[in-house]
């Protein structure tokens, strides 16, 4: 074989080498495509805005495509200016959840974000789903995680509104005589369920959202003295809003007043007060 034929062969061989990358860019342009898109549960504090971790806000900027309730998307305008915005729902993807919107509109607010996440994701964009405060302490979008499991998501972890009001009421949870724990609990409606958390005699901390007071105070009763302390914080977080309520199982109710408590507010039992 002469140097001719040898050079001949190596550039056919060169020739096909070029011909099979050719051939294979598309698909390996949409594989790194997909392998950079991403998908993030953002935390994004209780309170002030300014409460917001910085990485929070690497990530929302960062972002190409983002899914938040109505009232976040309104309070953060300046920060998700230019980008995707859909509406997150309020407890999707959750077996049991506590829906503010009809089925059939509970049932399209998933198959738009199954149908928008995925092909964000497909397409190697960014996609971020904002939650008040810390997104896994009673947050309504915990189910975006087990939906989308498969597309390996990650978790902004936020200043919950019990870190806010631990900061607010200015005592550590665990330095009562007898709460040397902490329960963090919603609201119950069976008595029983409250009344086998309150026998430890831990502090407990209620995420109210429309919780009825004078029926918790009631059941209360049943485990902790008359004279055990209190408190009540509202807007916990916010520089303008925040406010504490200082009592005791038999003066909170009365010391609450009448009017419906706000939206926003925790509700501490415990000696740690004392």
């Amino acid at each position: 074989m002469t140097r001719h034929d040898i050079a001949k062969g190596l550039h056919a061989m060169l020739l096909g080498l070029m011909i099979l990358l050719l051939a294979a860019a598309p698909a390996l342009a949409q594989e790194s495509a997909q392998a950079k898109g991403r998908l993030y549960l953002v935390g994004l504090g209780a309170g002030d805005p300014d409460n917001m971790t910085i990485r929070a806000q690497k990530t929302i900027a960062a972002a190409d495509v983002i899914f938040a309730m109505k009232g976040v998307q309104e309070r953060y305008a300046d920060l998700l200016a230019g980008k995707e915005l859909h509406e997150a729902g309020h407890g999707l993807f959750m077996k049991r959840s506590h829906r503010l919107v009809s089925n059939e509109s509970f049932a399209a607010q998933e198959e738009n974000a199954r149908k928008v996440i995925r092909q964000a994701v497909a397409q190697g964009k960014t996609v971020a789903i904002l939650d008040n405060g810390d997104p896994m302490i009673f947050g309504p979008h915990a189910g975006y995680l087990e939906e989308f499991k498969d597309l390996n998501p990650e978790v902004i972890p936020g200043l919950s509104s019990f870190n806010a009001a631990n900061a607010a009421l200015q005592k550590s949870v665990t330095s009562g005589k007898k709460s040397h724990a902490a329960i963090l609990t919603a609201a119950m409606r069976d008595g029983e369920g409250l009344a086998k958390l309150a026998k430890s005699q831990s502090t407990m901390v209620f995420f109210t959202m429309r919780l009825d007071l004078p029926k918790v105070v009631e059941q209360l009763k049943k485990s902790y003295p008359g004279n055990t302390p209190m408190a009540i914080v509202f807007h916990a977080g916010s520089r303008q809003e925040q406010k504490v309520l200082l009592a005791t199982l038999d003066t909170i109710v009365e010391k609450a007043g009448d009017k419906r408590l706000p939206f926003e507010h925790l509700i501490y039992i415990g000696d740690f007060l004392n």
